[in-house]
């Protein structure tokens, strides 16, 4: 049978159409596809130059793709996505946050204060054509370029842009985030100076409501000045003590410090201590945590704790490790605690030398220098008391992954700012309500969008300086630009020096005793 002519057009048509869907297909994959614009449009969603949240979904966006896969599935590709975009108001920055259907690595190629090159890696698929174009037109330039092993974008703005980082927000998604400042953040403090290369002191009056002021002390430490510089000082070297900040700083010879984690009028640890990756004190409450990772990244966050004690007839979890001892509890002590556990309900209490018991007693146990103590209390007491002179105990704890691997950390609580935003979880970290509402002196420790440390002091109780609410505190930092920040213990405690000088004015009158510091040393 002859095909008519009319009838050969259409499949020479419908051949040359499959073939065009093809070469398209292929080079999507293999070729580089660049988007880009170099005007400056400012493209607002249709909102408020203000809003707080500003999203586009690129889900719900009906536009064709630009991926030819999506009108002819000729092969199936598995490829991260871009699932959703959205810019962020933080305060003085807005975020620009990518969120991908799974983790991929983030390379930063280059960056200058207006521009900015990622390569990530597996490559993406290609983004939703509308989204590409909203972004276009948002930035001075936006490009994609599309590689067989990475995806490379580009992003220029008339704004400064910041550091950009990755994280997995609280429902697992994981995201890049872009962070660029929309807002001045410099402060004009009534003194600020240069302390010593990469390190500034500043000192701000603010007025907190009803003629009511205080003073705010602030160090910004850059990221090569707190680089392996960072340590937190222990009073008298031990743990259940108490010593001046300033004491510790002379005996370090520091050029910086504040106080840190809460304590017991003994002096013992409330929370998260981690020193040269030793756990010296365990979390508690799932409290905030600062923390200073091997390459000299600064985390926040709330860390978990598990452990165990085995022997040979039973297997118990561990409570803490070098906290006081109360109640229903199973607490380890080790060398940095004191000379012994210190505690006063009657239990029983295994001293350990390489695992081997070679000493049990009620309380107060002397702790060796090159063991453990575990001191079990009430309803435990009844299992350790079938334990004997010479047996073999195992004992395992650790905190939870990135933790078991962070060089330094210290413990506060609550949580002020997280990801720019004021996010004060008191009731989740069992704190008093009253911590939280009334104006006390504080201290706070936070990372700021351009990648500064930032350390805090408040003054107050005194006719001179009112303090501060937690709220008022989240807020004055907030406008400072910081992404992350979290509360540490105050107070009597509250305790900026500088070089060896108390530059703040403790409510006390003078310094108090505490048990332990966050410093600044030389490198």
């Amino acid at each position: 049978m002859r095909l008519t002519i009319k009838k050969r057009l259409w499949v020479i048509l419908l051949v040359l159409v499959l073939v065009q869907l093809a070469l398209l297909e292929y080079f999507s994959q293999k070729s580089t596809i660049e988007f880009s614009n170099l005007s400056s449009n400012v493209f607002a969603f249709g909102l408020e130059e203000h809003s707080k949240n500003i999203r586009i979904e690129a889900d719900e966006i009906s536009v064709t793709s630009i991926n030819p896969a999506k009108w002819l599935p000729l092969k199936k590709i598995e490829r991260p996505e871009i699932t959703g975009v959205s810019i962020v108001s933080q305060g003085a920055f807005d975020v620009l946050e990518f969120e991908i259907s799974d983790r991929v690595k983030v390379v930063r190629k280059n960056q200058s204060n207006h521009f900015l090159q990622l390569r990530i890696s597996p490559p993406l698929k290609p983004i939703n054509y509308q989204t590409w174009l909203n972004l276009k037109n948002k930035f001075t330039r936006f490009s994609i370029k599309q590689r067989p092993s990475h995806t490379e974008i580009t992003l220029a703005s008339q704004n400064k842009l910041s550091n950009p980082y990755t994280d997995t927000d609280s429902q697992g998604t994981f995201k890049i985030y872009i962070p660029y400042l929309v807002r001045e953040t410099t402060q004009k403090f009534d003194k600020t100076q240069r302390i010593y290369e990469g390190i500034d002191y500043s000192k701000d009056r603010v007025c907190v409501g009803n003629n009511k002021f205080t003073d705010v002390h602030i160090l910004k430490i850059g990221p090569q000045a707190f680089k392996g510089s960072i340590y937190p000082a222990l009073a008298n070297e031990g743990i259940a003590q108490r010593e001046t900040l300033s004491s510790m700083a002379k005996r370090y010879n520091a050029i910086v410090g504040i106080n840190a984690g809460y304590f017991t009028s003994r002096g013992d640890p409330l929370g998260t201590l981690i020193i040269g990756r030793k756990l010296v004190s365990s979390p508690l409450y799932g409290r905030s945590v600062f923390g200073i990772t091997e390459d000299d990244a600064v985390v926040f966050g709330n860390p978990e704790f598990s452990g165990t004690i085995k022997a040979s007839s039973f297997s118990v979890p561990i409570t803490a490790i070098n906290q006081p001892r109360r109640g229903n509890s199973i607490t380890v002590y080790t060398s940095e605690y004191a000379d012994s556990t210190r505690t006063e309900e009657t239990g029983i209490e295994i001293i350990l030398i390489k695992g081997k018991i070679v000493g049990i007693q009620e309380n107060d146990a002397t702790i060796p220098p090159d063991g453990v103590v575990v001191s079990a209390g009430g309803k435990y007491t009844e299992l350790f008391e079938q334990l004997k002179l010479g047996e073999t105990i195992d004992i395992n704890y650790s905190v939870a992954p990135p933790w078991n691997t962070i060089r330094q950390a210290v413990c506060g609580g609550p949580r002020l700012i997280e990801n720019g935003n004021i996010s004060i979880n008191y009731a989740e970290e069992k704190f008093d309500p009253s911590l939280v509402s009334a104006r006390h002196p504080r201290t706070a420790i936070g990372l700021s969008f351009d990648g500064d440390l930032i350390m805090t002091v408040i003054d107050g109780r005194t006719k001179q300086n009112a303090g501060m609410t937690l709220k008022e505190l989240a807020l004055y930092l907030q406008k400072m630009g910081i992404r992350h920040a979290i509360n540490l213990d105050g107070g009597g405690s509250s305790t900026m020096v500088v070089k060896g000088r108390i530059v703040n004015a403790p409510s006390d009158g003078s310094e108090r005793k505490i048990s332990n510091g966050l410093l600044i040393l030389k490198p």
